[in-house]
């Protein structure tokens, strides 16, 4: 079992390794100063409770009840609209607020399970319901190369007219 929940001062961020060091250094030392200042909250994912950490470890992982197993970061922000789909872009003035995902990423060992899926469910549905209440036009996000794009992309994410990187979940 896993849970998801606002990172805190008591997560192992040392200890966390997804294979891209600069989201590995981004989590152990930007992630927690920028949620204290209010920049971006970031959320991980984590065993449930101490008997899920240990059947992971059964299970060949090393996982203790503080081991980040991903995470993922949202900001609001303003995006110009040619940085849209054309269709998108077409129904907003030149400059919208929205939602940006600004990182994710799951341990290594951990990828191609499904969690980065899980993750991202999270985080379009804390967007989304944050927008019910505060004005976002949708989720956006630069993806760091054609792969993550992709993944994306499955999930419903447009990418921009000449931007592939680019991508824009609307939420209406």
């Amino acid at each position: 079992m896993i849970r998801l929940e606002p990172l805190t001062g008591r997560h192992d961020r040392n200890g966390f390794d997804c294979g891209i060091e600069p989201l590995n250094i981004w989590l152990r030392q930007t992630a927690l100063q920028h949620q204290d200042r209010g920049i971006s909250r970031t959320f991980v994912a984590v065993a449930a409770d101490a008997a899920a950490a240990q059947s992971w470890t059964q299970s060949g992982y090393l996982v203790e009840t503080n081991s980040i197993l991903g995470f993922y970061a949202l900001t609001s922000a303003f995006v110009l609209t040619v940085n849209l789909p054309a269709k998108q872009a077409k129904r907003y003035p030149r400059q919208i607020p929205v939602t940006r995902l600004g990182r994710l990423a799951t341990r290594a060992d951990m990828q191609g399970q499904g969690l980065g899926q899980l993750l991202l469910a999270d985080a379009v549905h804390r967007a989304r319901t944050a927008a019910q209440a505060v004005g976002s036009a949708g989720l956006f996000v630069d993806a760091k190369n054609e792969s993550a794009a992709r993944f994306y992309q499955r999930y419903g994410f447009i990418p921009a007219a000449d931007q592939a990187l680019k991508l824009f979940l609307p939420f209406w």
